[in-house]
């Protein structure tokens, strides 16, 4: 983790493994005040945040992630005129699909 530094700047990242809580208060800290809050990022099991207009960078403390996990989720927006495939195979309309029996059945 030490040498993850020498991998910025490329597209390779290094993702830690979390605790819940922690992984929970990191995705509050980065999503739901988007304007107060510039970056998130965490280093060693310790969350770090860096606010809008400040210069330096601060340790997010036990005692602030009830703050943090009592703020509201931002809502979503949705696009409704976009069919993903997901949602074709949900609704049963993508029969084009490859399927096991559909394979099996070209080869005999």
């Amino acid at each position: 983790m030490k040498l993850a530094k020498l991998l910025k700047g490329t597209d390779i990242f290094i993702n830690e493994d979390l605790t819940k809580i922690n992984a929970e208060v990191l995705a509050s800290l980065r999503l739901k005040e988007q304007e107060l809050v510039e970056k998130a990022w965490s280093r060693d099991g310790k969350l770090f945040v860096h606010y809008r207009g400040q210069e330096r960078n601060e340790q997010v403390t036990f005692d602030k992630y009830k703050l943090w996990l009592a703020k509201s989720w931002p809502t979503k927006t949705y696009v409704t005129n976009k069919t993903t495939y997901a949602r074709k195979v949900s609704n049963g309309s993508a029969s084009n699909r490859p399927t096991l029996k559909k394979t099996i059945k070209q080869w005999q």
